[in-house]
């Protein structure tokens, strides 16, 4: 298997990871040591096999995605302010 191909697999897992742990119904404390945990050991070995290029090629799509995961969030936060506004006028 070429490097790159091993990279963008282990990209998409870290990917893929970091938004299992964001969605997982954990504490947010908890989810944040999880994210932290698996980033730093992806890192360690990510940075041991691939030179700079790679590095900031991984750097960039991982960008892309949290950008997307911020813009999911987002809309799932309107939501639920949606929800608990028309509860909190119901209630009234």
């Amino acid at each position: 298997m070429k490097r790159s191909t091993k990279l963008l697999a282990a990209a998409s897992i870290a990917a893929g990871s970091a938004l299992g742990v964001l969605f997982a119904p954990d504490k947010g404390s908890e989810t944040r040591k999880k994210l932290e945990k698996k980033l730093r050991k992806l890192s360690g070995s990510v940075n041991s096999e691939c030179g700079k290029e790679k590095l900031v090629m991984v750097k960039e799509k991982l960008e892309k995605h949290k950008q997307r995961v911020e813009r999911h969030l987002e809309k799932i936060n309107s939501r639920i302010a949606e929800y608990e506004s028309q509860v909190s006028g119901e209630e009234s």
